[in-house]
């Protein structure tokens, strides 16, 4: 994420770091908006709050939320955060709904999943 910031938007973010640049936090969220979807329904696209990033192991953990206006029969997600930048980049995306917890693993050439609940 931090070559995505530096190659991006021209700025050195150091996430997590004391010197983590004042706008990093926004520009991530800026840039997730553009590379990851949520569609429920076949239409509606639900629009997602960043809820909170941890590194883990080398790793950038970000966790959303959303809230649909409507009972949730199908999602479609689009995921194609980093690979843009990295031929080799791997994302794992983890829906929660209820009580019900699954991984996904998406990737350039496999970067949408669609699922019936």
């Amino acid at each position: 994420m931090e070559t995505v910031l530096h190659n991006k938007y021209g700025i050195d973010g150091w996430i997590g770091t004391p010197q983590e640049h004042k706008d990093c936090r926004q520009l991530i969220g800026e840039y997730l908006d553009e590379r990851f979807t949520v569609k429920i329904n076949h239409n509606e696209k639900v629009m997602l709050a960043k809820d909170s990033m941890v590194i883990h192991e080398d790793a950038l953990w970000i966790y959303m939320k959303g809230k649909a206006s409507q009972k949730i029969n199908f999602m479609e997600i689009n995921n194609r955060v980093l690979t843009d930048f990295f031929y080799t980049q791997t994302n794992l995306v983890i829906i929660s709904t209820g009580k019900q917890e699954k991984g996904y693993k998406l990737d350039r050439k496999k970067h949408k999943i669609e699922l019936s609940l």
